[in-house]
């Protein structure tokens, strides 16, 4: 196996569990192909991990072992068997979930989500790439999937020199490919497209969070970047509100009304299709006043440089939103970026607030799905905060 020398600054860190390794924190590596597997070593030439690097990548090796040990089928079959007990033991009100989370279970860029019968798959880095047979080979006889589909489409790959490609059918056992799966999370039904959905099609992240807000909703709801409808039609159905939903795509804008008539909450729901931002820019003009806003926008960074222009992002559509509650209104606002901390989050709506000339009250703080835990030594695996505040 190659070698790569970390510089001393950086070994501590990587002793304590961090798994990634940054160019800037090397000082010697052989020559390597994309995806091949280095041990890394301290200055000194003593061991420190097992990892698989990309030298074309800013995050040139991940670490997949504190032992010096091969990545190979029987080690990818631990894990994933390990990351199936977990969720075994977490009693998921759902037939949809995440079985494996990168990080969070001990194999970067391997994402792993069932619905229902299906099992959804995305490799985001080329070390994994390089042993994609065996990842489908291990699926395959743990999780016995009626199909298997890999997602080709997450931004991530293109870092890794990856083809950045739609979906590819790797297995069915049906007479004909189910791009669309019926999934149900407590209680609530959702048509899931694991083709062209976002993802992997759903927000499986937020399931969790729509359970949580769908008890304390009451009144009227705006829903932004609903998506397929995910916690305006948990608000409909649970809370007996009437709420308006928005996104851009047309496409989310169908499921999302196919989604509605599926949980019997089609005459209290109107989607509408358009820019979130003009939106409620409009909507403050006429006046008009809601009992709760909630705002789950995509990711406005994929990386450090952006983030000043992110948080503008972020405090403008929260200061809109805001402006439109009415007052004990309860504004409900996601940043699904690791780039963006809590603290960086909170204080963007900290600044809104004032700007809005409101005062506010944080009720609770929300995390990811407990299907997608992270780490303690990487804060990265962290990526999702959900803040639910008072608008006095």
């Amino acid at each position: 196996m190659k070698k790569l020398l970390l510089k001393k600054e950086a070994e501590k860190r990587v002793k304590n569990g961090y798994l990634w390794i940054q160019r800037n924190w090397i000082k010697e590596i052989d020559e390597i192909a994309p995806g091949e597997h280095v041990k890394i070593l301290s200055e000194k030439g003593e061991f420190i991990a097992s990892a698989y690097a990309n030298p074309s990548s800013f995050i040139t090796a991940r670490i997949y072992s504190f032992k010096d040990e091969d990545l190979n089928e029987d080690l990818i079959a631990d894990r994933i068997a390990e990351a199936l007990n977990l969720r075994k033991r977490l009693n998921i009100k759902s037939n949809a979930y995440r079985i494996f989370f990168s990080e969070g279970d001990g194999l970067p860029g391997l994402i792993i989500d069932k619905y229902k019968d299906s099992v959804v798959f995305q490799i985001l880095t080329a070390g994994l790439e390089r042993i994609k047979e065996s990842i489908i080979n291990v699926i395959d006889r743990l999780l016995s999937p009626q199909q298997i589909i890999e997602r080709k489409d997450a931004p991530g790959r293109v870092l890794e020199g990856l083809d950045y490609k739609g979906a590819e059918i790797i297995k069915s056992k049906k007479s004909h490919l189910e791009e669309r799966i019926q999934i149900e999370e407590y209680g609530v039904s959702f048509w899931v497209d694991l083709i062209k959905g976002h993802k992997t099609g759903h927000y499986l992240d937020q399931r969790e969070n729509r359970e949580e807000i769908s008890h304390i909703a009451s009144g009227n709801v705006l829903d932004c970047f609903c998506n397929t409808g995910g916690f305006g039609i948990y608000c409909a159905k649970k809370g007996n509100c009437e709420v308006i939903g928005i996104d851009i795509s047309s496409y989310m804008i169908e499921l999302a009304e196919e989604n509605a008539k599926l949980n019997n909450v089609e005459d209290r729901i109107t989607f509408v299709k358009g820019n979130v931002f003009e939106y409620l820019r409009i909507l403050e003009k006429r006046g008009k006043k809601f009992d709760m806003v909630i705002l789950d926008p995509p990711s406005f960074t994929k990386s450090k440089r952006t983030v000043k222009n992110a948080l503008r992002g972020y405090k403008e559509i929260n200061l809109r939103g805001i402006k439109i509650l009415k007052k004990g209104g309860l504004l409900v606002t996601a940043s699904c970026s690791h780039h963006v901390t809590l603290d960086l989050f909170l204080q963007t709506l900290k600044s809104a607030l004032k700007d809005s000339k409101r005062k506010g009250k944080i009720v609770s703080v929300r995390y990811q799905a407990k299907d997608h835990p992270f780490l303690i030594e990487m804060p990265e695996t962290l990526y999702l905060k959900l803040v639910i505040i008072e608008v006095l």
